[in-house]
């Protein structure tokens, strides 16, 4: 860890997406910043606060299994260390403690780290071709500043903030004890459609919601058609989940019961199905954006979550 209160070295995880752009974006900020990539459970013991950055979720989980004690170091950081973490887009579906629309070919679907009990929707705005950029709410003033920030006007400035959304997933829900910083309201792909249709209907029948490990693949029909298949996950006799999407195995996509939750979905508009949905928030050391800050030349975000660093570490 820095010895200096007034310095921070904020670590970046660096499996795959873009931790360099994020390490630009808050080296910018002041001199008093240093960042370091992550890539092995050692190096987290050097940091003040880490960044999982954009990218792809399920390549991440997948590396950092492989990674001898990565996982588990970075849930140890996470849920036990008191120093801030940010999840930005595939970052946030880390950190959330269920996630609809995982990966199909993916034999253990999504890893997850965990940390803020949101439902999140993987690629709930699209496909990368449907990346795109819509004004979102600006993030609250910083707690503390680091020495020798540039002052460019912008830390008190709550104007819109350009939220570029690749890929990017959705929140759905968050309950009290998550503080939300911020939504916007958006239609979802058709894929994502599908699964929240389904969810729905649960909800509608009086059934209890669960954790999803599941998603809805597109299948191409004989006749040049797509169609979808439900491909979920299921327990097998050691106790560890398996993908089938075999005929006789085949279920509804809320079939896994991991534990019973109550969730209320944001409601649609009967004319689009566009529906308000959460981009951001907090709880405790943890902020989750759905969309890329490191892509702007917008520093606010990284300034707010460069003042919880550093508050984290003055109060430690």
């Amino acid at each position: 860890m820095s010895t200096n209160n007034n310095t921070i070295t904020i670590g970046v995880l660096a499996l795959q997406g873009a931790f360099e752009e994020h390490q630009q974006c808050l080296e910018a900020i002041s001199p008093n910043i240093r960042t370091v990539q992550i890539r092995t459970p050692d190096q987290l013991e050097s940091i003040d606060g880490i960044v999982f950055p954009g990218g792809e979720s399920t390549s991440m989980g997948l590396i950092g299994d492989v990674t001898t004690g990565l996982w588990d170091g970075l849930r140890n950081f996470v849920h036990n260390s008191g120093k801030p973490t940010w999840g930005t887009c595939a970052g946030m579906i880390l950190l959330a403690e269920r996630c609809i629309g995982t990966s199909a070919v993916i034999t253990k679907g999504q890893s997850l780290i965990g940390g803020v009990d949101i439902l999140v929707c993987r690629n709930y705005f699209g496909s990368q071709i449907s990346s795109f950029e819509m004004s979102t709410p600006a993030p609250p003033a910083p707690f503390a500043a680091v020495d020798g920030a540039a002052d460019d006007g912008k830390d008190s400035d709550d104007s819109s903030f350009p939220g570029v959304f690749i890929r990017a997933p959705a929140i759905l829900t968050a309950p009290p004890e998550v503080e939300v910083l911020g939504t916007v309201v958006a239609a979802p792909c058709r894929a994502a459609a599908v699964v929240l249709r389904e969810l729905e209907r649960k909800l509608e029948a009086g059934e209890n919601v669960i954790q999803l490990g599941v998603v809805d693949a597109l299948e191409r029909k004989a006749d040049g058609g797509i169609g979808y298949t439900n491909v979920c996950l299921q327990k097998n006799n050691n106790g560890q989940e398996d993908a089938s999407n075999s005929e006789e195995e085949k279920k509804d996509a809320t079939s896994v019961i991991q534990e019973r939750i109550n969730i209320t979905l944001p409601g649609a508009s009967d004319e689009t199905n566009a529906r308000e949905v959460i981009c951001a928030v907090r709880k405790g050391m943890i902020l989750c954006t759905a969309f890329h800050p490191e892509i702007t030349d917008d520093l606010r975000w990284h300034k707010y979550f460069a003042g919880m660093v550093l508050e984290a570490k003055q109060s430690s």
